[in-house]
């Protein structure tokens, strides 16, 4: 019987997938922000560029804990956890996501000021 917190029908690689393609998005735009919008790219987006790399050390490290830990009979008989993990890490990835297309779209929408 499934939970009423998985959704139904959704391949298992659309949320890696997504986060693989937002990483490529950023590796491709981030270094271009600061000379496209200078210093008026937004604090908010600032940020968000200058600890998006922190994000993907963090997610890097917890899917190799992940899946050594799923490969270690001892550790693999802990579902619980891994599963625990697994839905931390697919709520940290859409909010980083979400996040970032917010810090990618301010400094283009705070440049159309009429100003």
């Amino acid at each position: 019987m499934r939970r009423a917190t998985e959704v139904e029908n959704v391949p298992e690689w659309i949320t890696p997938g997504t986060a693989l393609v937002f990483s490529a998005l950023m590796a491709l735009l981030a270094p271009r922000y600061a000379g496209w919008f200078g210093a008026a790219m937004p604090a908010f987006t600032q940020r968000f560029l200058a600890l998006y790399p922190l994000w993907i050390v963090l997610s890097t490290i917890a899917l190799t804990i992940a899946a050594l830990g799923t490969q270690i009979p001892l550790l693999a008989q802990r579902r619980t956890i891994w599963r625990a993990l697994d839905a931390m890490l697919t709520t940290a990835s859409i909010l980083i996501i979400a996040c970032g297309v917010i810090a990618l779209f301010l400094p283009i929408l705070s440049r159309a000021d009429p100003h």
